[in-house]
């Protein structure tokens, strides 16, 4: 058959708007994009083919200003086009080399140029401390996430019965939910991010469902958001339903390495990978695993390592922490205490999967079926007990203000008013300039009965969170004995009071001491208090 590609166009993306550029001649022509932005290289063909997806391949050699050579799959994009798709994360002058194969080779080059930007880059597991997250850049990063549910048209703000309630576009909500929220969950594989449709051959997918995916991924990129993606949806802990590639308890002929449809399942990880690898920070193989066995789930993480130019995390839900290729553990949990009990509770979890030595970050997080959807306090309580234990919590989120009540009506999910995105912010302003490197230290509150105490600190900086689980109405006592203690070390050093609920400053203190712990007193909190200590010499 006679084949022939016809144009090569370089597509940069630079706050999710595209250009098309063509090839450069000249330096003063080389086509610019941020470091950790996207850059495309796009191949139009003529070519006729049977299935695209499987009889053409395409794929680029990128060369960096240091020398660094990176091999990058490309994807069949849909109509007659394939792309290639690369995040440089050096600045300087980059080359390229992008080549389709098919029943002929052809190959083009180019050049670009890198400029340094205001990005992070990529999430990563810090090498400072191995339980918090930092970027590329070694910005550090301290999780508050939600998974929306919908995602082309997204609820907010509702206040009804049952699941019914409005929608609004994917901008306004991430207009809304900037700066409140940083860590997003994508579930593929079921619902409006089922690429391979019931019907469809499954070497074969929905190009126009992945170009609106594409869209969404680059506005939410805009806003700040970082994304956790994960592959496919199962819940095969609660019953055994049927997905596209098979029954999700079948362990012959789907979670299995004999299955022979197991091509097909690696092939959907490498078009997945390829197609959206330049967004996506975290890959969850499964969503609420418990039959795949380990060497099926090692065989598909070892796909996701090899077709991943940028060596994204990878675990899996339910976690298994045991094994090497799963990276850190993630964790989901519908609470059914109240507010004033939930930070135990969180602590607990995350200490037990700390024990693992691997960073731990819940994933799907909510009330218990019968209680309210609409508990604001407690999703604030979690989110600084988590931040406290080094970790994060994500919300799986409802639009709905629901009042709950019994009997069992489904999982409460967590509606995220403008309280609680208020009280988010505030956490997020709060972290944002701390330290990676504070770890948990040896702190107390004398009256045991009223008051529950976390702290971290790297000697230089600490900051403590106070929860008065005794009463969320009326405040903890008065008196002056009630202080706290704190390992800091001995020194001077200047304490920043701020109230958790809208981020002012309380009061400020200037304290000293000569010995390891600092003695602090501690006045009446009627909820919960935060704490910054700062050594000034």
């Amino acid at each position: 058959m006679w084949r022939q590609v016809l144009l090569v166009v370089v597509v940069v993306f630079a706050g999710g708007q595209a250009a098309a550029v063509e090839p450069a001649t000249q330096p003063s022509s080389l086509p610019t994009v941020e470091r950790y932005d996207v850059f495309e290289v796009a191949l139009t063909s003529t070519e006729t083919f049977g299935n695209p997806f499987t009889e053409a391949r395409a794929s680029a050699e990128f060369t960096s200003p240091s020398g660094r050579k990176i091999d990058v799959p490309g994807f069949f994009y849909g109509g007659d086009r394939w792309m290639v798709r690369f995040v440089p994360d050096e600045p300087g002058e980059w080359s390229y080399t992008a080549r389709l194969v098919g029943a002929a080779t052809v190959s083009t080059a180019g050049r670009f140029g890198c400029t340094i930007g205001g990005r992070h880059g990529f999430l990563r597991i810090s090498k400072i401390n191995p339980y918090r997250f930092q970027h590329d850049d070694g910005t550090p990063f301290y999780p508050i996430g939600v998974q929306t549910g919908g995602y082309f048209r997204v609820g907010l703000d509702t206040t009804g019965r049952g699941q019914t309630w409005g929608s609004v576009s994917p901008a306004e909500w991430c207009e809304t939910f900037g700066g409140a929220v940083n860590l997003l969950r994508w579930q593929l594989d079921r619902g409006e991010l089922q690429l391979i449709r019931p019907d469809s051959p499954l070497d074969r997918y929905d190009t126009e469902l992945a170009a609106r995916m594409d869209d969404l991924f680059r506005l939410q990129k805009r806003y700040g958001f970082c994304h956790i993606v994960n592959l496919f949806e199962d819940m095969s802990l609660w019953g055994n339903a049927k997905r596209v590639f098979g029954q999700i308890r079948d362990l012959e002929q789907y979670k299995s390495l004999k299955a022979d449809n197991l091509p097909q399942q690696e092939a959907y990880l490498r078009y997945v990978v390829a197609r959206f690898g330049c967004f996506v920070d975290i890959w969850e193989l499964f969503n609420e695993d418990s039959f795949a066995p380990n060497d099926y789930l090692a065989h598909l993480a070892k796909v996701v390592r090899n077709a991943d130019p940028y060596d994204h995390i990878i675990t899996t839900n339910y976690a298994r922490p045991d094994q090497d290729w799963c990276e850190i553990v993630t964790w989901h949990e519908y609470m059914g205490m109240p507010a004033n009990q939930v930070d135990v509770y969180v602590a607990e979890q995350i200490g037990k999967f700390k024990s693992y030595g691997k960073l731990v970050q819940n994933t799907e997080y909510g009330n218990q079926g019968w209680l309210s959807s609409y508990d604001p306090i407690k999703w604030r309580i979690a989110v600084w007990t988590a931040f406290m234990n080094e970790s994060g919590m994500l919300f799986w989120y409802s639009a709905v203000k629901s009042r709950g009540g019994r009997p069992y009506r489904g999982n409460a999910n967590a509606y995220l008013g403008p309280e609680s995105r208020q009280y988010f912010r505030v956490l997020d302003e709060f972290t944002r300039d701390l330290p990676v490197d504070m770890r948990p230290v040896e702190c107390s509150y004398r009256d045991h009965n009223e008051v529950r105490v976390y702290a971290l600190s790297n000697g230089q900086t600490s900051v403590v969170y106070l929860q008065h689980f005794a009463s969320h109405s009326r405040p903890s006592a008065p008196d002056r004995r009630n202080r706290m203690y704190v390992h800091t070390g001995p020194g001077s050093f200047r304490l920043t009071w701020v109230d958790p609920t809208d981020g002012k400053v309380v009061r400020t203190d200037k304290v000293r001491t000569a010995q390891q712990y600092l003695w602090v007193n501690v006045y009446p909190v009627t909820i919960d208090l935060a704490c910054r200590i700062d050594r000034v010499e």
